[in-house]
């Protein structure tokens, strides 16, 4: 009997020891941790620790701890963590500096045992010395395209501009909102940047999407109500698309994919250059195209290769979506003696939507897409345009990428046209009607300031970009032809007049073109000019402050 009394309580011990486990079971949780103390205590002064202790509403997950800590200034050397059930105490390497402000922050990498991750950072402050700095900064990161709340990004506050290629004096991040806040920083001035900082090392690299401040310099203060508000997240490229690789598929096909999607200018073969590596021998390219599905990729038609090196130099006028052009690098490629014989497949129509007859805004064509280019001829024989009557109609054809061809001339809205692709298997068919002035509206309204150099963009509620209007002398502007539906307004003033909106710049730095937005989407009604209630006042949206209030 003592014996086993004696193994029981080893077994009590033994259990007390273990690392403790979270119960299981219970209703979903959705509620992110929470700080529940620290030591030492927030905003506690003329204090040397050497050790930090954080307490948490719950079980956390330890791995994402480390990723998500900072602790401004930066200690020198490695901080070593010490778990038990809901707290951790952190060691400092080295002591801290006197008469200085420390700032510990956990961002939206640190999440409980569940996985649910903070919603806004948690953060404490204390100070070595006999003052805490109550230095504050305050802002909001919104998307460029309509003024949406950019969460979750990383924001750094510098000394200066000058400063941004080294580490940071202080940073946080942006909440569910798109505010972030800075406190107990030095009163001083600061240049704080909003960044999109995927490989977390502090620091703007290229191809990473960004949000400079609205005035280089920002004075943290006690009282914030004088602070800009406002940060516009984008990204600023300037290295056009490169070859990644170049294949023969076939004999007379040759494959290109680009570092990103590219947009053919010219669907000819002319642009292209392919020689024979050692003889110099050119062969001939008929034709480029691209697929709908992937515009990464750019074939060519070309003379028939043997198996042998060539080289390519590509189209020079290809660009990317900023407007970069490739970069001219001749790129060498083995040919192919393969052959194929695939005919073109017809793919779909565009637009794509199950509403038969599609119903044709003002700007909108009706698409047919194949898998590779093809022939006038066959084309003609492949489709079929007819009227409500059933009377064929003569049409135009018009391609920007090869595969794509866009019936440009349906335009008589009293029509439904039938559009019918015939192909091996099967006949495939979509009803088109153009959209007349019975079924349109229109949206009008007012921008301050006014001028030639301001744009108004048109874009329907997924940020897509269908018109823009210059507003006249007095700042009034109108779209017309309107099918009935919800759409935003984006305006701003486009100071280099190059006919799109620029984000700024880092190093060195250039403020945004002054942008506004609409805050909830128009309806527009058909036969009904719409005008908006509110004038679009283009750069005071990033002039306005936050209540003082604390939150």
């Amino acid at each position: 009997m003592l014996t086993r009394k004696i193994a029981f309580v080893s077994f009590l011990l033994i259990c007390s020891c273990a690392d403790p486990r979270p119960p299981t079971g219970g209703p979903r949780d959705d509620v992110p941790p929470s700080l529940v103390s620290t030591d030492p205590p927030h905003e506690s002064v003329e204090v040397s620790p050497t050790e930090l202790r954080l307490v948490f509403s719950e079980y956390v997950n330890e791995g994402s701890f480390a990723r998500a800590l900072s602790i401004v200034p930066t200690p020198q050397g490695r901080l070593r963590y010490r778990w038990r059930r809901q707290s951790v105490t952190i060691q400092l390497p080295e002591p801290l500096r006197d008469s200085t402000t420390y700032v510990v922050t956990l961002d939206d990498e640190f999440r409980d045992w569940r996985g649910v991750r903070l919603t806004s950072p948690l953060s404490f402050a204390f100070a070595t010395g006999p003052v805490i700095d109550q230095g504050r900064l305050r802002g909001r990161i919104v998307d460029h395209v309509q003024g949406l709340p950019v969460a979750g990004l990383m924001v750094l506050a510098y000394p200066s501009q000058a400063a941004t290629n080294q580490a940071p004096a202080y940073q946080t991040q942006t909440d569910t909102e798109g505010k972030f806040e800075f406190s107990y920083v030095r009163e001083s001035d600061f240049f704080v940047l909003g960044l999109r900082d995927l490989n977390r090392n502090l620091r703007a690299d290229q191809g990473e999407w960004f949000a400079v401040p609205p005035v280089e310099a920002i004075r943290a203060t006690p009282d914030t109500s004088s602070q800009y508000a406002d940060w516009v997240y984008t990204k600023v490229d300037t290295l056009g698309p490169s070859i990644e690789r170049v294949r023969a598929t076939a004999n007379q096909l040759v494959e290109i994919r680009f570092s990103e999607n590219v947009f053919l200018q010219n669907p000819t073969g002319e642009p292209w250059s392919i020689v024979d590596s050692v003889s110099r021998a050119p062969a001939m390219v008929y034709s480029s195209y691209q697929s709908e599905s992937n515009s990464r990729m750019v074939y060519l038609a070309v003379d028939p290769l043997q198996e042998k090196p060539y080289a390519l130099l590509p189209d020079p006028s290809i660009q990317d979506s900023s407007g970069n052009t490739v970069r001219l690098d001749t790129i060498y490629f083995m040919g192919s003696s393969g052959v194929t014989t695939d005919e073109p497949k017809f793919e779909r129509f565009l637009p794509s939507s199950t509403e038969n007859p599609y119903k044709l805004a003002p700007w909108e064509t009706p698409q047919i897409v194949f898998d590779q280019p093809i022939g006038a001829s066959l084309l003609d024989s492949l489709l079929s345009v007819q009227d409500s009557t059933g009377t064929p109609v003569n049409y135009e054809i018009q391609t920007l990428n090869g595969t794509g061809y866009s019936l440009i001339s349906l335009n008589d809205p009293t029509q439904i046209y039938r559009v019918a692709v015939r192909q091996p298997d099967s006949t495939y068919v979509r009803f088109f009607e153009r959209l007349g002035p019975r079924s349109l509206g229109s949206l009008s309204g007012m921008t301050i300031p006014a001028g030639d150099s301001v744009l108004v963009a048109l874009m329907n509620t997924d940020g897509q970009i269908l018109a823009t209007e210059s507003p006249d002398s007095e700042g009034a502007f109108i779209f017309d032809n309107l099918p009935e539906n919800s759409y935003r307004l984006h305006a701003f003033i486009d100071r280099n007049r190059n006919g799109h909106w620029d984000g700024g710049l880092i190093d060195p730095y250039q403020a945004i073109e002054p942008v506004t937005w609409t805050s909830e989407p128009i309806t527009i009604r058909p036969r009904w000019d719409t005008a908006l209630p509110d004038i679009l006042r283009i750069g005071q949206s990033i002039q306005k402050s936050f209540p003082t209030t604390d939150q």
